[in-house]
């Protein structure tokens, strides 16, 4: 029998961002995260090993704020891998060339030609 707890978090992404499991780019904003954890045995100490993330996108009803559901809320779910380096490219100054170019990528204006 393995031991799993889900973990909960809000991510804040400052830039538009691109996931495998969605198609084109969702818009910078904070998203709550739910996460999927098992408890690693084979560890000396006390860890979990990531399954999987849920990645909760609002409509613009926001329905957080209600506490009501809405039919706008989607749930998308992603490889924590994946999910880690979307937040670590949206966050390293040194990278911007490369996620100007993704953003361009998926259609949409890089920050330095969105004026």
């Amino acid at each position: 029998m393995s031991i799993t707890r889900t973990t909960h978090r809000t991510v804040t992404f400052f830039h538009p961002f691109h996931l495998s499991c969605h198609d084109g780019l969702l818009p910078a904003g904070e998203y709550d995260v739910d996460t999927l954890e098992k408890l690693d045995t084979e560890a000396a100490t006390r860890s979990y090993i990531k399954l999987e993330c849920h990645l909760h996108l609002w409509s613009d009803g926001d329905t957080r704020r209600t506490g009501k559901q809405d039919q706008g809320e989607k749930v998308l779910t992603v490889n924590p891998r994946d999910l880690e380096a979307a937040l670590a490219l949206d966050s390293d100054p040194l990278r911007e060339d490369e996620r100007n170019k993704m953003i361009k990528s998926f259609g949409g204006l890089p920050e330095n030609d969105a004026a």
